[in-house]
C-alpha cells in the first residue's frame, strides 16, 4: 500500500511540471503562453539563453494580438482566477519591442487601455495602421 502510494506522489508530481498547453513564439523573446487552459492565456517574456522562466507580461485572457518589429498589441478580457474571463471586458495593452526587459517598467507596457484609449495613443506613437490583430487561435 505504501509503494502505491509513493507511485501515485510521484505520477502526480510529475504531472504538475509539464509542459505549457499553449506555447506560442510571437516575436523575438515574446510568447503566449497558457498554463493549465486556453482561458490562462497571457503574453510572457523568455529568454532561453539565460534559463529563466516565462514572466509574465500582460494576464490572461489574452485572445486576440498584433505586432510588427516595434510593437505588440493585445487584446485582452481579463481574468480573476479561478472565474472565467470577463468578456464584457475588452481592454488593450501596447508593448514597444525592445532588446531585453525592464522589469521595473515591463519595457514601457501601455494599459489597459480602453479603445478609444487604445486608439488615440497609437496615432501619438505613430503605430502603423497595417498592425491587424489576429484571433490567437490562427497563430
Amino acid at each position: 500500500m505504501r509503494n502505491w502510494i509513493m507511485i501515485l506522489f510521484v505520477v502526480f508530481s510529475l504531472l504538475s511540471c509539464s509542459d505549457f498547453v499553449i506555447k506560442k513564439n510571437i516575436v523575438g523573446n515574446y510568447y503566449l503562453i497558457a498554463t493549465d487552459t486556453e482561458d490562462d492565456l497571457g503574453l510572457a517574456y523568455h529568454e532561453p539563453e539565460d534559463g529563466q522562466n516565462y514572466a509574465t507580461i500582460v494576464d490572461a485572457t489574452v485572445f486576440t494580438i498584433g505586432f510588427n518589429d516595434k510593437f505588440i498589441n493585445v487584446k485582452q478580457h481579463p481574468r480573476t482566477f479561478p472565474n472565467p474571463p470577463d468578456l464584457n471586458i475588452t481592454n488593450y495593452y501596447i508593448l514597444p519591442l525592445k532588446k531585453g526587459m525592464d522589469w521595473k517598467i515591463k519595457n514601457g507596457l501601455i494599459g489597459p487601455l480602453t479603445l478609444d484609449e487604445f486608439n488615440e495613443k497609437r496615432k501619438e506613437l505613430n503605430i502603423a495602421n497595417d498592425i491587424k490583430f489576429i484571433n490567437v487561435a490562427d497563430l
